[in-house]
């Protein structure tokens, strides 16, 4: 009996022994699993970056709603530095307003951040969309500074929005190479800006031949002496151009801000006296406004006879 209960007292510590065992082997195999989460890089939500992304539809909606309305927002009135970037030839992208992509690109953010899309892709999109995003935002405020000549408020806090959302992105990042898909949105924005760049100086518009009547009205007007002042960041100097297509090239347009709104003025406006633009003068006669080509090829009393 003392034997049967020594044999029964080992065999039920040897029993426990392997429990404990088991729970420990358990234990270190449940640690080392790999976490769903951390593998994607990313929490299943990112709040911080969906508030951003939030923020910055919100203040593109306004923009886009501003572009479309006669309403005006705070700090873009008219003649305003924001008003002047919203209407320059850079508020437009293949004919969509500008603020219309932005409104895009944070809309995806956000939906990145809510967890649309998962595991180490989402990360991967994130870090690709932030980066591109942040990259058109430097380029657009270069332009502003630089060719436009004028600072847009709500243009400068979209690009502070970007530029949070950049750094957020590089959060939770996955082991491994990291700064590829931050690489490759700076790429894609470098593209981007080559392509609207392109698109705001007429490269892309696709307009092909010039229409002879209006080629043949442009340079009627070059021969009479007209004169054709007007801004690279002027909206009305563009409507102007876009009257005559691809045909406005030979227009005798005098560039009055070569170097941007804020540098000295081209020396030929200044003797001109050039206070609007776009400005014509016409056999001595000061037009301050667009024209119509049939306005501008009476004035200057052009022969349709005669130019074919």
């Amino acid at each position: 009996m003392a034997k049967n209960r020594q044999r029964e007292g080992r065999d039920g510590r040897r029993a426990r022994g392997q429990k404990r065992d088991e729970a420990r082997s358990e234990g270190r195999a449940r640690r080392a699993a790999p976490n769903p989460a951390a593998a994607g890089g990313l929490r299943e939500r990112d709040l911080p970056l969906a508030i951003v992304g939030v923020c910055g539809a919100v203040l593109t909606a306004m923009l886009l709603w501003r572009a479309n309305s006669a309403a005006g927002l705070p700090y873009c009135g008219a003649g305003s530095g924001c008003d002047v970037v919203q209407t320059s030839a850079w508020s437009r992208f293949f004919g969509v307003p500008l603020a219309a992509w932005g409104l895009a690109s944070y809309a995806v953010l956000v939906a990145l951040a809510l967890g649309v899309v998962r595991g180490a892709r989402r990360w991967r999109y994130t870090a690709l969309a932030a980066s591109a995003g942040f990259g058109v935002s430097v380029y657009l405020t270069l332009v502003s500074a630089t060719l436009i000549g004028a600072l847009c408020t709500w243009c400068l806090v979209s690009l502070a929005l970007f530029t949070l959302a950049f750094a957020l992105s590089w959060r939770g990042r996955p082991s491994g190479p990291t700064a590829r898909p931050h690489v490759s949105g700076l790429v894609a924005a470098l593209l981007l800006a080559v392509a609207m760049h392109a698109d705001a100086l007429g490269w892309l518009s696709g307009q092909g031949a010039a229409d002879p009547r209006l080629r043949a009205i442009a340079e009627h007007l070059a021969a009479s002496g007209a004169r054709f002042y007007g801004a690279s960041w002027c909206s009305h100097c563009q409507q102007q151009k876009a009257l005559f297509g691809a045909a406005a090239d030979a227009l005798p347009y005098v560039e009055c801000s070569p170097h941007g709104r804020g540098a000295p003025r081209a020396t030929a406006c200044e003797m001109a006296d050039i206070r609007n633009y776009p400005t014509w003068i016409v056999d001595g006669r000061r037009i301050e406004r667009v024209l119509e080509p049939d306005a501008l090829a009476r004035l200057t009393a052009w022969d349709a006879a005669a130019a074919r």
